[in-house]
């Protein structure tokens, strides 16, 4: 009798056991999770009339870089060792150059060289009768009569030493001084469709550069880049003929 009430026990526990299983809160096999909608967040909508601007002006980009018979990227100097690399990857050849624009951060203001230290001493004195104080003679007797940070800055003060004593500085002359790299610009000769998509994607890794078509510049003004990768560019370093210049503080 005793074992009997055992196994009807047992029986009923099995039972119980089944039922809370069957009944309980967890995805059965083969049923995919319920989703709580109320949880879900709309991160951003997308304005359509944006997005179809920003379409059509990527495809006249994308025209205008076809139709050209050069491709530029115009990068930062820090950014232009890994602009060449990425773009010596894509093995253009000698389609492929450079150059570095630079524009000049100092402008020295000076008199021609002097026969003689005699000579450089005599003028300095002159100049400062006629009240032009900034006036020191250099290692090879020219008369320097100071550095400014612009060429404007400079132009301003040759007029008013022409003002101030014109038989003095003449032949007065600004030269530009401390050149340094603004940008580089890497340019792609006959660019075709997967070039241009390449070179498009590539630009997204490179803030505030530049892609456009342009006209193919002479080939005297640029540096062949057919092997960029082995020659990274150094940041402020001149690289070929034809760079421009212009005043670079205020």
């Amino acid at each position: 009798m005793a074992r009997f009430i055992f196994l009807l026990l047992l029986v009923a526990n099995l039972a119980f056991a089944g039922h809370i299983y069957l009944t309980s809160t967890h995805p059965r096999e083969g049923m995919g999770v319920e989703v709580n909608r109320e949880a879900m967040k709309v991160l951003s909508i997308a304005d359509p009339v944006k997005a179809q601007r920003e379409a059509l002006e990527a495809k006249k980009l994308v025209e205008s870089m076809t139709t050209a018979s050069c491709l530029q990227l115009t990068v930062k100097p820090a950014d232009a060792p890994r602009a060449q690399t990425a773009l010596g990857a894509m093995t253009l050849g000698d389609r492929l150059s450079l150059k570095n624009v630079e524009e000049f951060t100092r402008f020295a203001v000076a008199l021609p060289v002097q026969r003689d230290r005699k000579t450089a001493d005599t003028l300095v004195a002159n100049l400062k009768k006629a009240n032009v104080k900034d006036v020191l003679i250099m290692a090879d007797n020219t008369v320097s009569l100071g550095l400014f940070s612009t060429e404007d800055a400079a132009k301003r003060v040759v007029a008013e030493m022409e003002t101030k004593a014109a038989s003095l500085v003449k032949g007065i002359t600004i030269t530009p001084k401390n050149p340094q790299t603004k940008e580089t610009v890497f340019t792609i000769r006959a660019p075709d469709a997967l070039v241009i998509g390449k070179v498009a994607l590539m630009q997204r890794d490179f803030e505030a550069s530049v892609l456009k078509g342009a006209d193919c510049p002479e080939a005297t003004t640029t540096a062949s880049v057919a092997s960029v990768v082995a020659a990274p560019v150094a940041p402020g370093t001149a690289a070929a003929p034809g760079v421009t210049a212009g005043a670079a503080l205020l």
